[in-house]
């Protein structure tokens, strides 16, 4: 899932934020995250989870449906005009037992081949306020739920199995295929725990070179039909907590929808505000959107919304570096070179629930062209999964002020403070 090097013209698109492969339908398991790796640390439960195994990984989706299963199965790279939701069956560890998935997910240097595949879909609910009057009259099938019903039902059965009432939402970058964002929810799930209920949010990208601007456009317009999903999860199931995880143009979806919340909700108080929309982490990892794009949203009010923002930031995104040379603008996802302007450190400093996080000295961040560190990085995977999990603070997980006070990194000895932090936590919990 790397993106290969093209001519001059072209590889400037080819390297831009997201970028992946297309016609995978299998990916290999991303490496175990340092915390967990050697099973010191087991995030798993000791019986094999319901979900576990030939599960169906839930997604939304606004991708227009193949007409045509056999050349081009699940759904196509064009939009569909409407919010599709189901179920996507991923095929993982096959023949394996439990004990063996356990064992080779948490090895450290795996030997063993553990594949996730997706092998079908099987679409249950459309989110009728997602569809707009200006827009082409999408085709659904009367088999299919227009109530939004049935999904609601399928969530509610996760939450209630689980015993956590959190759902996770992760929404994919630039040009990859409906696949992908399945695939990479399906892992994160697994190292989860199958907490919760994990949703793909799957927009319309493309996987083409030459589509970066149409794919950036097409995340701008998405935003609303993101923002009306979760006010579906709000209304219609028991979520007590929804949790975002925007990658490289994905945050783009995110934040934009953030911000709508913010600004249609500006007369509602702050504490009101959150317990309606019941927003919890908004993770925003390689962000590929301009600096002043987010401090306008800021501006807006976003930081009402969720009760924690977190942007990952890297010195060695090579796709961002790009991205940059495209819009000559900083891009949100890269390391600030220079020294934040005094109103930055004011801000930063005033407003404690935005952590901004240095990943540059983490191990394995700059892996391929350093962009997709949260599934390369087993630094980044142990941080990003164990404050999902645990709600845990900067602090409590091992990262450490850098000398501004105001951007936090990760120490040499990162996975020693972080398992000690982690055992110290579950010893008070029990």
């Amino acid at each position: 899932m790397h993106c290969g090097k093209l001519p001059v013209v072209l590889g400037v698109a080819a390297l831009v934020a997201g970028c992946s492969s297309s016609g995978q339908r299998s990916i290999e398991l991303m490496p175990a995250p340092a915390v967990f790796a050697g099973g010191e640390i087991d995030p798993f439960p000791e019986q094999p989870p319901l979900a576990y195994g030939n599960f169906g990984l839930l997604y939304a989706t606004d991708r227009k449906p193949s007409a045509d299963l056999e050349e081009w199965p699940f759904y196509l790279n064009e939009a569909g005009f409407i919010v599709r939701m189901g179920q996507a069956r991923v095929r993982a560890g096959e023949g394996m037992s439990w004990a063996e998935v356990r064992r080779i997910s948490l090895s450290k240097q795996r030997s063993d081949v553990y594949t996730l595949s997706l092998d079908s879909v099987e679409e249950s609910s459309v989110l009728d306020s997602t569809y707009t009057f200006l827009t082409r009259q999408p085709e659904v099938s009367a088999a299919v739920d227009q109530t939004g019903a049935a999904f609601a039902e399928q969530v509610n059965h996760r939450l209630s199995r689980s015993g956590v009432k959190d759902v996770y939402i992760y929404v994919h970058g630039y040009r990859v295929e409906f696949d992908d964002p399945v695939l990479v929810s399906a892992e994160l799930w697994h190292f989860l725990g199958y907490r919760g209920a994990f949703v793909s949010y799957s927009w319309p990208s493309t996987p083409r070179a030459l589509a970066y601007m149409s794919d950036l456009e097409t995340a701008k317009t998405m935003a609303r039909k993101l923002r009306l999903f979760i006010d579906y999860l709000n209304a219609q199931t028991e979520v007590e907590k929804i949790h975002l995880i925007g990658f490289s143009a994905g945050s783009r979806l995110v934040v934009r929808a953030l911000e709508q919340m913010a600004l249609l909700h500006a007369e509602t108080s702050d504490q009101d505000l959150r317990e309606q929309l019941k927003i919890g982490n908004v993770i925003i990892i390689g962000g590929d959107i301009s600096r002043e794009g987010f401090g306008a949203a800021l501006m807006d009010g976003l930081l009402r919304i969720p009760e924690r923002t977190v942007v990952y930031v890297s010195s060695t995104d090579r796709a961002l570096v790009w991205s940059r040379r495209i819009f000559r603008r900083e891009r949100l996802g890269e390391k600030w070179d220079e020294p934040m302007p005094a109103r930055t450190v004011e801000f930063l400093g005033a407003n404690p629930s935005l952590e901004w996080i240095d990943v540059t000295g983490a191990a394995g961040s700059t892996t391929g062209n350093g962009h997709g560190y949260f599934r390369h990085s087993p630094w980044v995977s142990s941080d990003i999964l164990t404050m999902l999990a645990f709600d845990l603070d900067p602090a409590q997980r091992g990262l450490v002020r850098d000398g501004t006070k105001l951007v936090w990194r990760f120490p040499d000895n990162y996975v020693e403070k972080l398992q000690l932090e982690l055992k110290e936590y579950m010893r008070r919990e029990r």
